[in-house]
């Protein structure tokens, strides 16, 4: 990359990580572009030259939030496939359950917002998930029966569906529905129960 690009680079980050801080501490909806400008130290103009809409820069700033949590199922890549689903859905929870109620509701209105983005097939947290399939077809922890990608594919639907019901019902529990949804899911994808 060269100097022109990391600058660009620079600036399309500050932008993304204001609008984060803005849309924790004010929400998406009360978060206007020009605030997001002014915290970033950016012309209006410059925010446009990175995102055609405020929609893409809520799709950008998704994917990349998406692409963080690509990170820690990849950092558990030493343990077994049921260990690394279980722990990545765990970890998930842990770190969600811990954060603000603002944190929280930008959650549900990025998800919202921006349904599917990062966890379609070929990007972010559907590849490591579809990547952790396919290396357990190959050790045999996983059932070669079914496509990986329909299996990445439904991994990436029960994380998402466990967020969302997190993120409207105040009495769901998170870590309990996570940790739940791995366990079914490993019990299926092995096709047969797991001891607890």
């Amino acid at each position: 990359m060269n100097r022109i690009d990391r600058r660009k680079r620079e600036v399309r980050d500050r932008i993304l990580e204001s609008a984060f801080e803005l849309f924790l501490s004010q929400g998406i909806d009360a978060t206007k572009i020009d605030d997001i400008c002014e915290r970033a130290d950016v012309a209006n103009r410059t925010f446009f030259n990175h995102f055609a809409t405020r929609q893409d820069m809520i799709h950008a700033l998704a994917e990349k939030r998406l692409l963080n949590l690509r990170e820690v199922l990849v950092n558990r890549t030493h343990d077994a496939v049921s260990d690394q689903l279980i722990g990545f859905f765990d970890e998930i929870a842990a770190v969600l359950v811990g954060a603000s109620d603002a944190y929280r509701s930008m959650i549900g209105a990025m998800l919202v917002t921006t349904m599917g983005s990062g966890t379609q097939r070929g990007f972010g947290m559907h590849d490591g998930f579809f990547e952790l399939v396919k290396e357990g077809v190959a050790s045999g922890e996983v059932n070669a029966k079914h496509d990986p990608q329909i299996l990445a594919d439904i991994i990436v639907g029960a994380l998402v569906v466990g967020i969302v019901n997190w993120t409207i019902d105040r009495s769901y529990s998170l870590e309990t529905g996570l940790h739940a949804s791995a366990t079914a899911l490993v019990d299926l994808l092995a096709g047969e129960p797991r001891s607890s």
